[in-house]
């Protein structure tokens, strides 16, 4: 089984409290996140390489990650690929 664990709920929306919080008080206080991406825009224009990946990233979305496998002569990760056809229609008795 691919994934985590049937039962983890960590993903779930209503377990997010941080996000759950941070809506709220920029419901009820608008310009204090405007105040805080003024401020961070400030400090990517000074040369903060973080401050300015934080806005790339939220202008652009995340780079995708690349990853790349590879075995050995001795240790392949890929020893056989089968694939089996089952028939649902026969009875076996």
């Amino acid at each position: 089984m691919a994934g985590a664990p049937q039962g983890n709920t960590n993903g779930k929306k209503e377990n997010r409290l941080i996000t759950d919080a941070l809506r709220r008080a920029v419901v009820q206080s608008p310009e204090k996140l405007r105040n805080a991406c003024d401020a961070l825009l400030e400090q990517a224009e000074e040369g903060n390489i973080a401050a300015f990946n934080v806005i790339a990233d939220r202008l652009d979305g995340k780079p995708a990650q690349s990853m790349t496998l590879a075995g050995d002569e001795d240790a392949p990760l890929i020893t056989r690929i089968e694939r089996v056809i089952v028939n649902t229609t026969d009875k076996d008795s």
